[in-house]
């Protein structure tokens, strides 16, 4: 309804307002603007999956990157085309769930929107957990240039091999394979079933 769009545009210009104030960028973030320029990255098909919503942090375009504030909350008027398909797809959320997954980017252990970004607003605004996604990883290709993030990123990727979630966010070297050894297992090979769920 339009009164959830207007309650929902309220938190978007009060995160909006919180950011300017603090001297952070007030929009979502562009993947594109992200990756370093003239670099052709790596692109890996992950598929269907269960994603948290707290891990989807931006846009993979600067096409829709003003339309949000930097927690999905919408910008827009309440009177524009934007406010119509977004409580319809609010209405669409509260009678039967989102149906159709998001198509998101991957890139260091964060996801990036390419198509969805009101089902993902919709869905933080009601409070989900997570929402189903078509993921595409991109790996980083920084040649010569491995820093300690970067360093993480690919023990987690080792991790993922094992346990192919990605609610499991460690951001100290050496954490995941620590994890492995706690359960008695390797990273890079596969972990049985019950472990995983």
């Amino acid at each position: 309804m339009q009164e959830d769009y207007a309650r929902a545009r309220r938190l978007g210009l009060r995160e909006y307002h919180r950011a300017t104030s603090a001297g952070r960028y007030p929009y979502l973030p562009a993947l594109d603007d992200i990756l370093p320029e003239g670099t052709l990255p790596a692109e890996i098909p992950v598929g269907l999956m269960e994603i948290p919503l707290s891990m989807v942090v931006g846009t993979k375009t600067a096409g829709r990157q003003q339309a949000f504030a930097d927690d999905f909350m919408p910008l827009l008027e309440v009177y524009s085309e934007f406010a119509l398909k977004w409580w319809k797809l609010y209405d669409s959320q509260m009678e039967v769930g989102i149906r159709d997954p998001i198509k998101v980017y991957e890139y260091m252990h964060r996801f990036y929107v390419q198509e969805g970004n009101k089902r993902v607003s919709v869905s933080k605004f009601v409070g989900a957990y997570g929402i189903m996604g078509d993921v595409l990883r991109i790996l980083p290709n920084k040649e010569g240039e491995e820093d300690e993030a970067d360093k993480v990123y690919a023990e987690f990727l080792r991790f993922f091999d094992s346990a192919p979630i990605y609610e499991i966010d460690f951001t100290v070297l050496g954490s995941y394979e620590k994890l492995a050894n706690i359960l008695g297992l390797e990273l890079g090979k596969p972990w049985p079933r019950e472990i995983v769920e």
